[in-house]
């Protein structure tokens, strides 16, 4: 289940970056059938027309390269199950227990802190027990 998640994020990113590109490479053939148009009519001088044309190409550029940069940065931001399992703050609960939260999208001792312990109750396998071990722990939940 955990490895499948992974491989879902894995081509959601691709994705992204797919439209990403190709919205970079339509904005290019656009700018392109812009300026063939100008040149038709005589409006634009060739220079001014490829300065204007690299420009944009050169923000369209930088753009995408920040947007894959930001979702590489969200990517590694996601922690795999056996470094969750690992977590010191968690030692004492059980591996099941770990395992559930996890698919739940608690993947860090602050992800305990964006939900309710009726939330958390209301998973499988997830008991009184198991909330008052984690408040043991010092571990703090949404009011």
């Amino acid at each position: 289940m955990i490895y499948q998640m992974a491989y879902l994020a894995k081509d959601i990113i691709k994705e992204r970056i797919e439209i990403l590109a190709k919205k970079k490479i339509n904005r290019k053939k656009l700018l392109k059938k812009q300026l063939a148009d100008l040149k038709r009519a005589g409006r634009v001088d060739l220079e001014r027309a490829a300065e204007v044309v690299e420009t944009v190409a050169h923000k369209a550029e930088a753009v995408v390269e920040h947007a894959v940069e930001q979702v590489k940065e969200v990517v590694a931001e996601v922690t795999s199950l056996e470094d969750f399992l690992a977590l010191p703050d968690l030692e004492g609960i059980a591996a099941a227990r770990l395992e559930t939260f996890y698919q739940a999208g608690i993947q860090s001792v602050a992800d305990f802190a964006n939900h309710i312990e009726k939330e958390l109750l209301a998973l499988k396998g997830i008991g009184p027990a198991t909330i008052k071990q984690l408040k043991e722990k010092g571990i703090d939940l949404k009011a």
